[in-house]
């Protein structure tokens, strides 16, 4: 759910974690991709 965009509070929810902390030391770092999309993002708004 993470790497399709959907915000860690709403995976928290769904997956009954009892905060977002446990969903992404869980899940987080499953996706390197959503880290190199930011990194570009920030990019772009520092440039831009």
């Amino acid at each position: 759910m993470l790497s399709k965009g959907v915000p860690l509070k709403v995976v928290s929810e769904i997956l009954g974690h009892s905060s977002t902390a446990i969903t992404g030391d869980v899940y987080g770092h499953v996706a390197p991709d959503v880290a190199a999309d930011a990194m570009k993002a920030l990019s772009g708004a520092l440039s831009g």
